[in-house]
């Protein structure tokens, strides 16, 4: 006789939170409090995984009735059965979801039926799913100009050449689902979500096609129009359930409430699903036409209940517009804005680990070959592109993505000269539809790397090219590959030797193994120069071409590493040259580097740092009489200092003293008017200075009952215990002692990261982005970002100074942000989030921080466009090996010359050391003005260090369209005065603010100059 199986209480509070009969309000919870004696909460108030887990929840009530009791082991909501009793499948527990049929083509009876779930068949276990989208663009509104008869065959040839595992189809009319369900293909593998009846797309609607079984079907009901359709797909090792919404778009006055309507619907179904009891959440994937963009409110709800976007993930640094009106004249007749967006998504939650997506790319983007659309021009399958997505299933947990994932938007080809383009470029301008994607070219490896590993890939390549001598490459023949809807033309390239290219191909893949993918079964050398119908006149088509064809020869001397970023051309990033002989280090190759570095005072000074040493040494002595130890870290404890650094360090003392009474006994030791207590910065810390060697000075003491320790045993032990202010000091410590760890690990690499740091420092002050509290890269965020770029450098790259200077703005230049860079493995598992994770650079000690959080919209850009003149500028000086031309790369930034108009913000107060807290002030407030000036999207905001300490702080202010001037006029209730007015009230409101201090805002344009109290009538 069985066991009958009693139902658990997360199941149980999951009844009573979804079935649609019951009133939560009525519903208590009776818990172990752990003192002996039960206790009773409101159901509401409950929260399911908080602090109460869920073996302490021992019954619910239903008023004075209980329900639910586990000792008693009574239930009175769920009537359980027997296991072996045949229970039907269980129901989906969300509102407003109802069930529907799933339907199969029956070749016995030559129809579509409706069918149940197949049991006693052996789940499948596919090793990959690929997921499809695709809006197919009804014609309900300007059925004239849409040539649908033209269109319906196309999409459906389209999508049967995405050979997808799932098809998420939105806007399918009653006529698209009968075209559909007539395929033979479909028929043969098909399970559909509708049927002949197309009861889900009256006027329009969703469809699922599967080649997996449809355990379940269901449908959320918005409107006529509007639902979203999800399938339950039965696999080996656990479910996974599809979903395909089309919401509301901003055409509709009320799109943004109801798109949120719908959006909470999906989070809520999604929610529900994992809350399954004792068994495991089920892997979720959404796909289809979620009409938002990036950066949209909705996508950061999906990210937060933990969805991936799969375009993010693999192609952060391409748009992907999958609505692209200047591309797809469709979208361009029926798009409203005019915008490109990426309204199509495919977005994945793997609670198990199981799933995640590998590769993404867009269909649909060339034209339909024939006849232009009914207004003349080219004609396209739908206004929309589709979105094909692959993803891989392991029945093992699967690790995190690493960045040796491929991408689609690199590659490593083979690229003729310039004197040769002419005619091949003739065909393809005429045939080919990725005419302005790529250059002409030979595919050697695509998918590739991401850009960020291109100096790994390229020092493998080198070494892998070592005895591959250049060799000639002749264009004569004519070929093509077919295809389900089209064929792709191409012209072969001919060797001489004849195993040349072959050869080639192999020693890259021996170098890069998991770049060995091909399309055509096999490495086929070719030159495409177009797409034709797939026809009997593909052969008569290719042979008229042939005859008019003249030979082009040329010689291989190079191979070429290609990158493309959103909508734009790919462009050569990198050269290899064939037979590359292994440089060697030129004597005289840094001599020009170091002069130009000491000439900005950049260079390593031993004097300078003997004279801080000794200074560290007499402030350790102070610490120690007032029962405290001493802990330099920053660019002292890095070896990294130069002239006229300051140096950061923290003091750790008994419980028994706190930081106020540390700081007073500290002024005590020292001289009269040498140090300074600042008491309300974010860090409090004592600024003092000894020798002519400033001090920052932070401070902590130990928990009660804390033994002395070393500092990072403290942190490891004790660290939740610390008041926020001391661990963040704390932490400072523990981020140095983790680079100079990660540095260590690369044996001979040291000194040349303190040149690489002392370089990257003195170009960053001089061009005015050394400062985290005016919203750029502070030293810590530089000091890690040169770590990664020294630790991940290639041995050719390592060779000088001036290489690996090279390599770093070569790395960060390109760098896909919002990609963190982290030199751990534990810190490479935090995920941006927000608007405060445009750049990403995380500490080495957990937890995982972002360092540079400061990073506004227009520090992020400003930031970007150094680091490409600074690439530039790097290239030019390494060719001509002059101090006049390294000297281009350290001169600062004229803040005079450049802004359109600006605002001056100025201190004064009674005596120096008040100017000195007031503007100390201004500088650590300024982000939150920097910010509010950013809410007029029309602006371009950069901030400038002021040229002495306590000096006036200018913020140029710009905007790139002349048609956006407005946003920089001085008027009352403008948006611009209206930021600064806010900045102005929160100065007033500090509570600090020495008596008598005055703020003063001046905006500033040519010569024309108005304070913030007197904006112009």
């Amino acid at each position: 006789m069985s066991q009958e199986r009693f139902t658990t209480s997360r199941e149980v509070y999951h009844r009573i939170r979804w079935d649609p009969r019951l009133d939560a309000r009525e519903f208590v919870v009776g818990y172990d409090a752990h003192r002996g004696a039960m206790e009773e909460m409101p159901f509401e108030a409950f929260v399911p995984d908080g602090e109460i887990p869920w073996h302490r929840v021992w019954y619910f009530k239903r008023g004075p009735q209980v329900v639910w009791d586990r000792k008693e082991r009574i239930d009175l909501l769920s009537n359980a059965r027997p296991e072996e009793e045949p229970a039907p499948p269980a129901l989906l527990a969300v509102p407003g979801f109802t069930p529907l049929p799933a339907w199969r083509y029956d070749a016995r009876s030559g129809s579509w039926t409706e069918r149940p779930r197949e049991a006693g068949r052996a789940p499948p276990n596919p090793a990959s799913l690929t997921i499809a989208t695709f809006n197919v663009l009804f014609d309900l509104y300007d059925a004239e100009l849409l040539a649908t008869e033209r269109r319906t065959p196309a999409a459906l040839a389209l999508l049967r050449e995405t050979d997808a595992d799932v098809i998420a189809l939105q806007e399918v009319t009653p006529s698209f689902l009968r075209a559909l369900l007539a395929e033979p293909w479909v028929r043969e593998h098909g399970w559909l979500s509708d049927g002949p009846g197309a009861h889900t797309v009256e006027r329009y609607g969703q469809v699922l096609l599967s080649r997996v079984p449809l355990a379940s079907v269901w449908q959320r009901v918005f409107s006529r129009d509007k639902r979203i359709i999800a399938a339950e797909l039965r696999l080996a090792g656990g479910a996974l359930w599809v979903a395909t919404p089309h919401l509301t778009s901003n055409r509709d006055a009320s799109g943004a409430s109801a798109r949120a309507v719908q959006v909470e619907a999906l989070l809520e179904w999604a929610r529900a699903l994992g809350a399954t009891g004792d068994k495991e959440a089920p892997d979720l994937v959404l796909a289809g036409d979620f009409n938002f963009g990036d950066g949209a409110p909705e996508a950061e709800s999906f990210a937060r209940a933990g969805f991936v976007d799969a375009w993010s993930a693999l192609r952060p640094s391409e748009e992907g517009e999958t609505f692209n009106p200047r591309l797809n004249t469709l979208a361009a007749l029926t798009t409203v804005s005019g915008r490109l967006q990426r309204l199509d998504r495919v977005l994945v939650a793997s609670p198990s680990g199981r799933l995640a997506p590998t590769a993404v790319e867009l269909f649909g983007e060339a034209p339909l070959a024939g006849p232009p659309a009914p207004n003349g021009q080219a004609l396209f399958v739908s206004d929309h592109f589709g979105l094909r997505c692959v993803l891989r299933r392991d029945a093992a947990t699967l690790a995190p993505r690493t960045s040796t994932a491929l991408v689609h938007h690199t590659a490593l080809v083979l690229i003729p000269p310039d004197d040769v383009w002419g005619p091949i470029q003739a065909l393809r301008k005429k045939h080919d539809a990725k005419f302005l994607r790529w250059m002409p070219h030979v595919t050697l490896l695509y998918p590739f790397v991401p850009e960020e590993d291109f100096e790994t890939a390229e020092a493998l390549l080198v070494d892998a090219l070592q005895g591959i001598e250049p060799f000639e490459v002749t264009l004569s023949t004519f070929g093509h590959f077919e295809h389900r809807a089209n064929a792709t033309a191409w012209l072969r390239p001919d060797a001489q030797p004849s195993s040349a290219l072959a050869a080639l191909h192999a020693r890259l893949v021996a170098a890069l193994p998991e770049c060995a993918t091909s399309a055509h079964g096999g490495f086929t050398p070719h030159l495409s120069v177009g797409q034709l119908p797939l026809s009997g006149d593909t052969a008569q088509t290719l042979a008229e071409w042939q005859r008019s064809w003249r030979p082009l020869k040329f010689r291989v001397g190079e191979l070429c590493l290609i990158r493309r970023k959103g909508d734009t051309p790919f462009e050569v990033i990198r050269r290899i040259p064939l037979a590359q002989a292994r440089s060697t280090t030129p004597e005289h190759e840094d001599a020009p580097l170091r002069e130009a570095l000491g000439a900005v005072g950049a260079s390593e000074s031993q004097d300078g740092h003997a004279a801080r040493t000794a200074a560290v040494e007499q402030l350790r002595r102070h610490c120690e009489r007032i029962g405290t130890t001493l802990h330099p870290y920053g660019s002292y404890l890095l070896g990294t200092d130069g002239v006229g650094s300051d140096v950061d360090a923290v003091a750790i003392g008994p419980a028994g003293l706190p930081r106020e009474d540390f700081a007073r006994a500290l002024l005590q030791e020292l001289a009269p008017g040498t140090a300074r207590y600042v008491a309300d910065a974010a860090i409090p810390l004592v600024k003092l200075s000894l020798g002519g060697v400033s001090f920052d000075l932070a401070y902590t003491s130990r928990p009660e009952g804390v033994t002395p320790d070393d500092p990072l045993t403290l942190l490891a032990r004790h660290g939740d215990r610390l008041d926020p202010a001391g661990l963040r000091a704390v932490l400072g410590l523990a981020d140095t002692l983790g680079l100079m760890d990660a540095i260590a690990r690369d044996g001979g690499r040291t000194e040349r990261f303190r040149t690489l740091l002392r370089a990257v420092k003195a170009w960053a002050r001089a061009r005015g982005i050394y400062s985290h509290a005016l919203g750029y890269v502070g030293g810590l965020s530089w000091t890690l970002l040169a770590a990664w770029a020294c630790t991940r450098a290639s041995q050719e790259a390592m060779r000088s100074d001036a290489s690996l200077l090279a390599h770093f703005f070569g790395t960060f230049a390109s760098w896909p942000w919002p990609q963190p860079v982290a030199l751990t493995p534990e810190t490479a598992r935090y995920r941006p989030d927000g608007k405060r994770d445009l750049l990403p650079v995380i500490a080495p000690a957990l937890p995982a921080r972002n360092t540079a959080r400061n990073v506004s919209r227009s520090t992020f850009r400003v930031i970007r466009e150094e680091l490409l003149r600074a690439r530039e500028l790097v290239a030019n000086a390494r060719a001509s090996r002059t101090p006049s031309a390294w000297a281009a790369l350290f001169q600062p930034f004229n803040a005079n010359a450049s802004p359109q108009a600006a605002l001056r913000l100025s201190v004064e107060a009674a005596i120096s050391e008040d100017r000195e807290v007031v503007a100390g002030w201004v500088l650590g407030h300024v982000t939150a003005l920097v910010y509010r000036l950013e809410g007029d999207r029309r602006l371009s905001v950069r901030p400038f260090q002021p040229a002495h300490a306590g000096g006036p702080l200018l913020i140029g202010l710009e905007v790139r369209d002349a048609r956006d001037a407005d946003a920089l006029s001085w008027q009352p209730r403008s948006p611009l005065v209206a930021a600064v007015e806010a900045f102005r009230a929160s100065f007033q409101e500090w509570t600090h603010r020495p008596a008598g201090a005055v703020l003063q805002v001046e905006w500033v344009r040519g010569n024309d100059s108005s304070r913030s109290d007197a904006p112009a009538p």
